[in-house]
């Protein structure tokens, strides 16, 4: 099977030019992927409006505010990692942005990506959007050229552990000590081998 390439750093920005396109098994949503380094202002904007309303809640949670982290400020949190270590995955439905996940490369190890975020707009949620973002995230992982071994995830809440339990991610003993906007957190971190 062909891997897909990786961008080298040196390739001017595509915007809203995608490096995956695919149908999703929900009629009409889309699920698209794009580096990091690669994302317009313009789609910055749409993502962080998204993440505000879909983050309110599960912000309360663990502590944080929706000023306290922004978007630009959630994909520089893993040490170490630049822009061109990280994907997006979006989901749309139609025009509309319905869900997004934060991918990084060999975070917490070697051979292992991260979904960082996954986040779901609230009027989309239980809808298998996530379970499509996720089954893509997963696939283009088998096919690419940075090596995949594991996917770790981040649950938040207990919703969330539940619906990585039921995509056949298991919890990994130990937690990632982190510092999220200058307060120190424990990750709970669940893992799928590829």
């Amino acid at each position: 099977m062909p891997r897909n390439p990786l961008p080298t750093g040196e390739e001017p920005p595509k915007g809203f030019e995608s490096l995956m396109r695919n149908r999703s098994m929900i009629d009409g949503l889309r699920v698209d992927c794009a580096f990091v380094s690669q994302l317009a202002k313009i789609e910055f904007s749409e993502i962080e409006t998204m993440r505000k309303l879909a983050l309110s809640g599960i912000n309360m949670l663990v502590g944080l505010t929706n000023e306290v982290i922004s978007f630009e400020e959630e994909i520089s949190i893993l040490p170490g990692k630049e822009a061109s270590d990280k994907l997006l995955f979006r989901a749309y439905w139609g025009k509309d942005l319905t869900g997004y996940a934060l991918v990084v490369f060999n975070w917490p190890q070697k051979g292992a990506w991260v979904i960082q975020h996954l986040v779901i707009h609230p009027d989309f949620r239980l809808q298998g959007i996530g379970s499509s973002i996720v089954a893509r995230i997963e696939n283009f992982a088998l096919r690419s050229e940075v090596e995949a071994t594991s996917i770790f995830a981040i649950p938040l809440e207990e919703r969330g552990v539940q619906f990585w339990q039921s995509l056949g991610y298991v919890f990994e003993s130990g937690r990632q000590p982190i510092k999220i906007a200058d307060l120190d957190h424990e990750l709970v971190l669940y893992s799928k081998n590829l």
